[in-house]
């Protein structure tokens, strides 16, 4: 397809516009969780919609399942941000034309999203180092772990070799920079990748979600201490030892 031939010529390098995306001069805590939030709402009306009846593309029962568990898993995501305050800047996305026509095509097209979502989130890792605030590091690095499994996952889909690196690509410095690379996907605007649909798709909800999973379901949470709960982003946050104690009282909340 012309979506194929398009990913194969171009590369990811320049897929949406890459070698011209620019950072914020310093992006803050609540840019940060904003744009990740934004892009757990993409990953998770992706998923949501490679799962329809209504999709051209077919699966088999291991990749239908992993797509479940993914879209799963990107929900999780996506509620442990906005439990902190994160705000999606959007929940409406447009797709490349003949990216759920068939595996092929889907499976190129998500390992492009997920390679951006590996970036970024090795970015976010980064920055929160920098920040000194080494929870929300240690919980992103644990994030950006699930985003370079479904990498591999949605790499074996389209037939491609799914571990093909040594080390996640840091692509990004600031997590702003992965914005104008998916721009086309908010937007609605012709990319590298060619024509976008002109109809949009909106974030599902929960109840969709769940009626999509069926009956797989995720069987590890995040480990303590990092999913516990964190001190306001405003505020100090806590040593690691109060965190862990935190961990051990019976009475501490869980994140997905």
């Amino acid at each position: 397809s012309s979506l194929l031939a398009a990913a194969s010529v171009v590369g990811f390098g320049g897929m949406f516009g890459m070698r011209s995306a620019a950072a914020a001069a310093d992006d803050s805590v609540q840019d940060i969780i904003n744009i990740a939030a934004t892009a757990e709402a993409f990953a998770i009306t992706h998923y949501h919609r490679a799962l329809q009846s209504t999709t051209k593309a077919q699966f088999s029962a291991a990749d239908k399942a992993y797509l479940q568990a993914g879209l799963l898993s990107e929900k999780a995501h996506f509620d442990f941000l906005v439990s902190k305050g994160a705000k999606p800047l959007f929940t409406t996305f447009f797709f490349p034309v003949g990216t759920f026509d068939n595996a092929k095509t889907f499976g190129t097209v998500t390992s492009i999203a997920e390679t951006v979502f590996v970036g970024a989130y090795i970015a976010a890792t980064y920055q929160f180092a920098v920040m000194n605030l080494p929870e929300l590091s240690a919980i992103s690095a644990q994030v950006a772990v699930v985003e370079g499994q479904h990498l591999a996952l949605v790499r074996q889909i389209a037939g491609l070799f799914p571990n093909d690196i040594a080390l996640a690509a840091p692509v990004f410095t600031q997590v702003s920079q992965a914005v104008p690379v998916v721009m086309p996907l908010l937007d609605g605007k012709k990319g590298a990748l060619g024509d976008m649909e002109t109809k949009s798709v909106d974030l599902p909800s929960d109840a969709e979600i769940t009626k999509a999973a069926g009956k797989v379901a995720l069987t590890t949470k995040l480990s303590a201490p990092f999913n516990t709960v964190i001190a306001p982003f405003s505020a100090a946050p806590a040593s690691a030892a109060t965190m862990a104690a935190g961990a051990a009282t019976p009475a501490a909340t869980k994140a997905p």
